[in-house]
């Protein structure tokens, strides 16, 4: 009968210890995602090219990107996208723009977008290269528009001479 009841808290104690451990194995994974995150915040984009920048701006015009999409002048079809190097990670910007229609499919970002524009981003066979134009250029306006927040404004104060 002992025999049993040690039998019985062995097989209860191994299950135990193997439950946990798949608990360790999901708290490491979380961790090594947290670590993973933690460390694509840290690498600093690449300095804004600003030849790069100019090709990504005719891109933007000639691929009818400013039909749907202004950067700083308010929302038209789609979103306004001043700011969005500042709000979005620039690899989900690439992938926005060069597979939207897998985006709508798998991004619960792209999903939201799609609730509130009501239109799908349509795929413009943008090239890798065009696609790194683009965000280059969407970096340089949004660092423009950084600079000018920084700048304060200069009123002339007048000097005025108090008489008694």
């Amino acid at each position: 009968m002992k025999r049993k009841i040690s039998a019985i808290v062995l097989v209860g104690f191994l299950a135990m210890l193997v439950s946990c451990k798949g608990n360790d194995s999901e708290i490491s994974e979380t961790k090594k995602e947290a670590i993973h995150a933690e460390e694509e915040k840290t690498k600093a984009p690449p300095p804004i090219n600003h030849e790069l920048a100019e090709k990504g701006e005719e891109v933007f015009k000639n691929k009818g990107c400013a039909a749907c999409h202004t950067i700083g002048q308010g929302r038209l079809t789609g979103p306004d996208l001043a700011g969005v190097t500042k709000r979005r990670k620039l690899e989900w910007i690439g992938n926005q723009i060069l597979h939207p229609e897998v985006m709508v499919e798998k991004d619960p970002t792209t999903r939201e977008l799609l609730a509130t524009y009501l239109v799908k981003m349509p795929n413009q066979n943008v090239t890798q290269e065009e696609a790194q134009a683009v965000i280059m250029y969407l970096r340089e306006k949004d660092s423009y528009a950084e600079e000018e927040e920084e700048e304060p404004e200069h009123e002339e104060e007048e000097e005025f001479e108090h008489e008694e």
